[in-house]
């Protein structure tokens, strides 16, 4: 017992310290990636498309990126679909660093959407007139966005690095404050 009560202590402690930048944890299908200026908590599919939640300062974006192109600032019609909840939604094509991500809006019936279901699904409206479909697990999604919002929050604290990683433009649709998302 006297041998194992320093490695409980040691790991305790570890538990305690903040998240280091550029950290990635797991949970189920969901991973929390915390960049320093930037927390994301995001899964992806079989097609490499990817379905998260991304936060920079006190600001969070469910955002959807996938191979589909699409113009920067334009606005698309998307469908969502999860176990209780049916919605059309807003996106727009938003570049961010090299890549192109499209942005969820209203912020609110995403997260519901994620609160409630097992899986979600988005069909976007193609131009030949078809529609994409992906569908993403949200096993382990509340634990991986609690995560996500309490890093951004002690992000949000600390100032600046002295390189930042890319961030949405400030008046980007779907937009909420930290303060405003209860999951």
């Amino acid at each position: 017992m006297k041998k194992l009560l320093p490695s409980v202590f040691i790991f305790l402690s570890l538990l305690s310290l903040p998240a280091i930048a550029g950290e990635k944890v797991a949970y189920q299908n969901w991973v929390v990636d915390m960049s320093g200026n930037t927390t994301e908590a995001y899964t992806a599919n079989d097609s490499k498309s990817s379905f998260g939640v991304f936060c920079a300062a006190d600001k969070c974006l469910f955002y959807l990126h996938q191979a589909l192109q699409c113009q920067p600032n334009a606005k698309y019609s998307v469908l969502m679909n999860s176990a209780s909840l049916s919605t059309a939604l807003s996106m727009q094509c938003t570049q961010i660093g090299g890549n192109l991500f499209q942005i969820l809006d209203p912020f609110d019936a995403v997260l519901n959407a994620v609160k409630a279901g097992d899986t979600i699904g988005f069909a976007v409206a193609l131009q030949s007139g078809a529609f994409g479909v992906t569908r993403f697990s949200l096993a382990g999604s509340t634990e991986a966005i609690r995560r996500a919002l309490e890093e951004a929050a002690k992000a949000a604290q600390r100032p600046p690095p002295a390189n930042p990683a890319p961030v949405p433009p400030a008046n980007s649709p779907g937009m909420r404050g930290l303060k405003d998302i209860l999951i």
